[in-house]
């Protein structure tokens, strides 16, 4: 039950990861989209700008000619002294592109910045889903892992069976306070079974040396003399 259960988790989180995956790509897609799409309208207004140029100068039939008018002579304005001629310059109108806030190449610099912009919020949004699903997945392995531990596994004694209504005895707690000698000639007064010593000494311990206990291995304890002797050692 509870393997199924982790496998319908994963299966769900696979299934987000492959769906930010894809809704990341669509983003990127449409903000390209509407970059070449700006930019083909640019391109269509140049074009028509262009086109009315080139209909300044027509050209005429062979047999038709240009109506001539006489050329008037030149005329000299000279300013008054002590007076400035105005100067009248139309707001938007410069030669600076920039100073026309319509400009169109200005709003399609601010579409690109907007876009990128976009492009990396997306991208920041992507790694931080996959940072969770991730985080996810790994939480997951260390429960399955967990989940396949065999408590026996954890047992110094694997083989060890409990005798009949047996009860573990009422010991006097050991912390590091008290003499490592006499808790062991203490405990070897109650239990005559290696066996069962080495399985009920853990009873007897608390705070760091309960922790010392569970980290030994069945590799280093066989005896209840090897456990007697790594506890006097440490």
């Amino acid at each position: 039950m509870q393997k199924e259960m982790q496998d319908q988790l994963q299966a769900q989180l696979q299934e987000q990861l492959v769906k930010a995956q894809q809704e990341m790509k669509d983003q990127i897609l449409e903000s390209q989209r509407s970059m070449l799409v700006a930019g083909e309208r640019e391109k269509g207004k140049g074009t028509a700008v262009n086109s009315g140029d080139d209909n300044e100068d027509p050209t005429y039939p062979q047999d038709a000619q240009p109506d001539v008018y006489p050329q008037k002579a030149p005329m000299t304005i000279r300013p008054q002294v002590g007076t400035s001629a105005p100067l009248n310059y139309q707001t938007g109108s410069g030669s600076n592109p920039g100073d026309n806030p319509t400009n169109p190449v200005v709003l399609y610099l601010d579409e690109v910045k907007e876009t990128e912009k976009a492009k990396v919020e997306l991208s920041k949004q992507f790694e931080d889903r996959c940072r969770w699903l991730e985080e996810k997945f790994r939480e997951m392995e260390n429960a399955d892992y967990h989940c396949r531990i065999d408590a026996k596994d954890l047992s110094l004694v694997s083989d060890l069976m409990l005798p009949p209504k047996f009860k573990t005895p009422e010991f006097e707690k050991y912390n590091r306070t008290s003499c490592p000698e006499a808790h062991i000639s203490m405990m070897t007064g109650y239990v005559n079974n290696d066996q069962l010593l080495i399985h009920c000494f853990q009873d007897s311990l608390i705070g760091s040396v309960a922790k010392w206990y569970n980290q030994l291995s069945s590799a280093q304890v066989n005896s209840w003399k090897d456990l007697a002797q790594a506890f006097m050692k440490q």
